[in-house]
């Protein structure tokens, strides 16, 4: 029997590699010697109350820097919540937003599909793209059904 795989997926890197790289990202990105696509997410989680600093890679779309996960660390931004990030060496406080719409974090994925090609925005937003074109916008939406692909929108004040 063979499975056949969905035209989108998640993908992660490994979390023994990620424990290794995450303190070394945090410490070039505050210094503003990482790349400008980087940003360190600091804020405390609501149920545990515990502080957390977390590296993630982001976009402008549109002009509004957009973080793109399905970790379980973005239900901490569901309704909007004030953080404080560090972009390009600076830390300030800022407002992050999980976007509740499936139809704009849909149109969003297809547009950098579209826009970066089909295997930069697989790199670029941490997904596989099991399909040899780019996946259509059900195939899209079913990777956000599946995976929790989600994107954070965050507004430095």
């Amino acid at each position: 029997m063979t499975t056949r795989r969905p035209a989108v997926e998640r993908t992660h890197p490994p979390a023994f590699l990620m424990k290794a790289v995450n303190p070394l990202t945090r410490r070039l990105i505050a210094r503003g010697k990482a790349s400008d696509a980087l940003l360190v997410l600091h804020y405390t989680g609501r149920k545990s109350g515990t502080a957390y600093d977390v590296p993630a890679g982001y976009h402008l779309i549109d002009g509004q820097i957009t973080v793109f996960t399905n970790s379980a660390w973005r239900h901490n931004f569901t309704g909007g919540r004030d953080i404080t990030v560090t972009l390009r060496g600076a830390r300030t406080p800022a407002r992050a937003e999980l976007a509740a719409d499936t139809d704009e974090v849909t149109d969003v994925y297809a547009r950098l599909i579209t826009e970066l090609g089909p295997t930069t925005a697989a790199r670029r937003l941490g997904i596989r793209i099991n399909v040899d074109r780019a996946p259509t916008r059900d195939e899209i939406r079913s990777a956000i059904a599946a995976s929790g692909l989600s994107m954070i929108r965050v507004s430095p004040r």
